[in-house]
């Protein structure tokens, strides 16, 4: 998706499935975004304390030690118009908490869509 010319954003990639996580890392990455990694939401919210900050949030909603909702939280926190994707098999649940955000999360149910989602990654914050 990406062209040569265009600098490579850096993703947070947040889920606990190892598995389809290394899998979600390697699309993305063919994808030419950067990609770090969290499998827990206590890591990730300790990543988001760190430079450099990334580009693009994408979280799954149920986590160990601290939910997607709490990551992204402290990802706004941090910086207020940062692009936030919940992959969730609870779109529900997210919605009802993203009512607050400023802009919304974009909210993609599992099993996920890849080709719809990485049109939508590869347009936000640009």
């Amino acid at each position: 998706m990406k062209t040569k010319q265009q600098p490579r954003r850096l993703v947070l990639l947040v889920d606990d499935d190892i598995r389809s996580a290394r899998v979600f890392v390697r699309m993305l990455r063919e994808d030419g975004f950067d990609v770090e990694l969290a499998h827990d939401g206590a890591v990730a919210i300790g990543r988001l304390s760190r430079a450099p900050a990334p580009d693009v949030l994408v979280t799954d909603l149920q986590l160990p030690h601290a939910d997607g909702i709490a990551v992204a939280k402290y990802a706004r926190s941090c910086n207020p118009q940062l692009p936030i994707f919940v992959v969730t098999g609870y779109p529900q649940i997210v919605a009802a908490h993203a009512k607050g955000f400023d802009p919304e999360p974009r909210i993609f149910t599992k099993p996920l869509d890849y080709p719809t989602f990485a049109m939508e990654l590869d347009r936000a914050g640009t």
